[in-house]
């Protein structure tokens, strides 16, 4: 039996426990089981009670100035356990789950737009799945965005991270493919640490991202917008968001904890030296000669743990970090040495595919001998799917110039769509796309990182962008 299957009949077994205690979500009735209960519904969004509109935007439900976690917050959203209320004396930003709940088919009146509610990801179509999926109201299930707008008051943007206390984000389990954007661009930092949440049922808990120097002018501007979604992949599953919060130059975190680890050749188990380990690009290492690291004061909560090397497939794990606990990780990363066969198979799983086989002199867009066998391997993937079409976009590392950059990663795109062309691939089939160093995977910081941004992308095209709305 695949795991996959396996997976989901754990989580149906686990959920006929729960639903007994009131705390999963009701599986959906069919014409041949009679209905004996009503299925609980998501009504159509609530407003915002108590917001006043901000050119256009829902005005914060908190600002905090000089706290004891930033010199600006902004929370979205409120500290509830969605509506079903915390534990006597329960913090959450120690790190522990919430007890097992029920769901919040329906917003309260003041619950902030895109929290206290369950939301199922825009390119599912099919009825059935978890309950909800096929029995709740479209538009009203729908991805909602984060918004929120803020007043600076002057204040510099040095450094920012994002909190959500998030419920039931289950990706490895559903196959879900979610894309993450802030203030309309893309960060594929969020939506990598969203994508390897695998939560069990209805249990909240926090999560913690750093922002990259890149995404820092996003902010000044005053308007803070998250946009979840997965448009193109029709999965059986949803999502759930407490709240959220904007730390503008964030102070030492209050609740911390440690992660250990090694990074090793998932292939043959040798430790793997020069590894870029980040959690949540709030804290970051390199690995040691014995591929060994160690991460301190690293924010309570789910931690995703990523490793990245040029020559090998980036790996993630989580860590159920609660404030004063070390937890010890073991990441297992695959030689991206790929034939065309495995890189279908994770764009299938992904939506895309970072190649870093295909070189180019500095500075330059000619296609450098070594690429070959790369390019080969697109080819013989796009010969092997007739109907598949591809958008190859060019990223840089921050060196330079911002329109330089841009300008660059064009023609380096245009050029592998070229190369693909003269060795017999339809035009009409490809796309190039150009993103400079807006999109980086690594911060800019350290030789690793810059080496992880500098990288050609394939995605497919029928992977529609994330709405903002």
């Amino acid at each position: 039996m695949p795991a996959s299957l396996l997976s989901r009949l754990a989580h149906v077994l686990a959920c006929s426990l729960l639903l007994t205690l009131g705390a999963c979500k009701p599986q959906p009735q069919t014409a041949a089981d009679p209905v004996t209960a009503p299925i609980a519904q998501a009504a159509q969004p609530a407003p915002v009670a108590d917001a006043s509109p901000v050119d256009g935007w829902p005005a914060p439900d908190k600002v905090e100035r000089n706290g004891s976690d930033a010199e600006l917050m902004i929370q979205v959203g409120d500290l509830d356990n969605f509506g079903f209320g915390f534990p006597k004396d329960f913090d959450p930003f120690a790190g522990k789950s919430t007890p097992a709940h029920s769901y919040p088919f329906q917003p309260g009146e003041k619950d902030a737009r895109g929290t206290d509610r369950i939301m199922v990801v825009s390119g599912h179509k099919a009825a059935g799945g978890d309950g909800y999926t096929g029995s709740t109201e479209r538009p009203g299930n729908l991805p909602q965005s984060l918004r929120v707008a803020f007043d600076l008051d002057g204040l510099e943007v040095r450094d920012a991270a994002l909190q959500l206390f998030v419920d039931d984000f289950q990706a490895p389990v559903w196959g879900t493919r979610y894309q993450a954007r802030i203030n309309g661009v893309e960060v594929p930092l969020l939506a990598t640490s969203l994508n390897a949440l695998d939560q069990t049922g209805p249990i909240g808990k926090l999560v913690t991202l750093q922002l990259l120097p890149e995404h820092l002018p996003l902010l000044r501007e005053g308007k803070f917008e998250v946009a979840i979604d997965d448009p193109a992949n029709d999965v059986a599953d949803g999502f759930a968001i407490d709240f959220a919060r904007l730390l503008v130059n964030p102070k030492p975190w209050r609740y911390t904890g440690a992660i250990h680890g090694v990074a090793v050749d998932k292939t043959t188990g040798e430790p793997l030296a020069g590894v870029l380990v980040s959690a949540g690009n709030t804290r970051q290492a390199t690995t040691a000669a014995d591929g060994r690291f160690v991460l301190d004061a690293v924010p309570a909560g789910l931690a995703v743990v990523s490793g990245s090397h040029p020559e090998y497939l980036a790996a993630t794990e989580t860590a159920d970090l609660v404030a004063g606990d070390r937890k010890d990780v073991r990441l297992e990363l695959e030689p991206s040495a790929r034939t065309s066969e495995s890189l279908g198979e994770q764009l299938d799983k992904q939506g895309k595919v970072d190649l870093y086989g295909i070189y180019f002199d500095t500075d330059q867009a000619t296609l450098k001998d070594e690429s070959t066998a790369v390019l080969e391997q697109v080819r013989a993937l796009l010969e092997a799917r007739p109907q598949l079409q591809l958008v190859v976009a060019g990223h840089t590392d921050a060196e330079g110039g911002d329109a330089h950059n841009q300008a660059l990663s064009a023609r380096r795109a245009e050029a592998v769509v070229a190369w693909l062309v003269e060795h017999g691939i339809d035009v009409a089939r490809l796309r190039a796309d150009g993103h400079g160093e807006s999109r980086p995977v690594a911060n800019n910081d350290t030789t690793e990182g810059r080496a992880l941004n500098r990288r050609v992308e394939i995605r497919d095209a029928s992977d529609a962008e994330v709405a903002g709305g």
